[in-house]
């Protein structure tokens, strides 16, 4: 009995890759994303980042501006060098198998801290999510997608308000704030960014506003930067005061409950 079972398995052997290959051919299979290694998504002055896949003719495609990748995107040969902001997207392809799901990461430049001489919040976080004061929006270090990191100050239906003091005016031309969206964690964007700044530290004047598109049902979470245009300025004393979504939409399930905010970075650049 097993010898008869022994010749079946070897008598079938052989047309294992043909049935391998039909079932390639008709593209059930997909391919396995591939993987990311980089050091982090803030960098100075340039970054570099790894996509690996261990699967024999395949093929990693991926884009820089954050479009979905197709089989005419550009071929990863080696290590992607990022020296300006990028929204990085990557994917595989083989001529047997359906491309794999995308990977992506957002990379911004950042020049580091400006010097502080005070960092103060105006209204305080939530105790449980505390981070370490104002400075840790000043601290040059990215929060996970896990909001509980420490990494992030987290504000429940009240609005983020930093005053700084400056050692020098800021050599910058525009402010970069960092958010989450994590609608079901009930974490939702700002309603609105505003920039004041001045010469002494009553009477600040509005030197730059964003208000950010409001989320639907379908957008996904993820990393938020907003981006605020600043004018030449002397100033050494700045205000920026994120304001809270307000309450959940309609279509969320805690629709009327205040929004959580959550802030882990404010960049001048």
């Amino acid at each position: 009995m097993i010898k008869k079972t022994t010749m079946a398995i070897l008598c079938l052997l052989p047309l294992l890759p043909l049935c391998a290959q039909h079932y390639a051919e008709g593209r059930e299979f997909q391919l396995g994303a591939p993987q990311m290694t980089y050091d982090g998504p803030f960098f100075r002055d340039s970054l570099q980042v790894q996509l690996a896949l261990g699967w024999k003719g395949a093929q990693i495609r991926y884009t820089l501006d954050g479009s979905l990748p197709d089989e005419a995107a550009a071929r990863y040969d080696g290590p992607v060098i990022v020296r300006e902001d990028a929204q990085l997207q990557a994917r595989a392809f083989h001529p047997c198998c359906r491309p794999s799901e995308v990977v992506k990461a957002e990379f911004v430049r950042y020049p580091g801290p400006p010097a502080v001489k005070s960092a103060t919040l105006n209204i305080p976080p939530a105790p449980q999510y505390p981070g370490q004061g104002a400075t840790t929006l000043l601290d040059g270090r990215k929060g996970s997608a896990n909001f509980r990191d420490g990494a992030w100050l987290g504000f429940n239906g009240t609005d983020a308000m930093l005053r700084l003091r400056l050692e020098a005016p800021p050599d910058a031309g525009e402010l970069i704030v960092s958010c989450l969206y994590d609608p079901g964690s009930w974490i939702f964007p700002p309603s609105a960014i505003e920039v004041w700044a001045g010469d002494q530290e009553s009477g600040l004047q509005k030197t730059g506003e964003l208000a950010p598109p409001p989320p639907g049902q379908d957008t996904p979470s993820g990393m938020r930067y907003y981006k605020i245009a600043l004018p030449p300025s002397n100033a050494l004393y700045w205000q920026i005061t994120v304001r809270h979504f307000g309450p959940l939409p309609a279509w969320h399930q805690g629709a009327g409950t205040p929004a959580w905010l959550f802030i882990d970075e404010t960049i001048f650049r």
